[in-house]
């Protein structure tokens, strides 16, 4: 009987060390995540503290890709000062949300639209005023430019026009 009972002492014995050797393998897991993460939040404001994400969209402060009434991401965003007279304020944000006219097709967000379709985007009730529709002509038909700023004309929404190459041709405003 005593080789029994040596041969369950070392069973216990293995079984023990098994399971030192796996709490060991569990704090030595959670020790290596808490050491990456750390080293994430780190590489995270390190890139901040350098500005490598302004104007991406991480919510660091940068500058933002959403209009403020949450109806889109514009292309661009830019602060333009108006010039002063007894009802304008000092500062208005103008937002731009870039339509693309290539031959006589609309590129709206990088889908094909129709004219209907912009007209219902760009709507007054549906988006925000502040937002002015950047045109950008890629070599567009002329009716189908004097179509897209007769109807933007029409709904009172601002818009400038922009050449392919990437210079500002004309900055049209709505009758306001």
């Amino acid at each position: 009987m005593s080789i029994e009972k040596e041969v369950e002492k070392m069973y216990r014995e293995d079984a023990e060390k098994q399971k030192k050797n796996q709490k060991k393998k569990k704090s030595g897991r959670a020790a290596t995540i808490i050491v990456l993460i750390l080293i994430v939040i780190l590489a995270l404001l390190l890139a901040k503290l350098l500005g490598l994400f302004d104007g991406s969209g991480f919510g660091f402060g940068g500058k933002g890709k959403e209009t403020e009434d949450g109806s889109g991401t514009p292309d661009r965003a830019v602060v333009v000062s108006a010039e002063e007279d007894e009802s304008s304020e000092a500062e208005v944000k103008k937002v731009y949300d870039n339509i693309k006219v290539s031959g006589s097709t609309y590129l709206y967000k990088g889908s094909e639209v129709s004219l209907e379709d912009i007209k219902d985007t760009f709507s007054m009730e549906k988006m925000n005023k502040e937002v002015v529709a950047l045109i950008e002509d890629d070599n567009a038909t002329q009716n189908t430019m004097e179509d897209l700023t007769n109807a933007l004309t029409e709904m009172g929404r601002e818009y400038t026009i922009e050449n392919a190459t990437g210079t500002e041709s004309e900055t049209e405003s709505a009758a306001q």
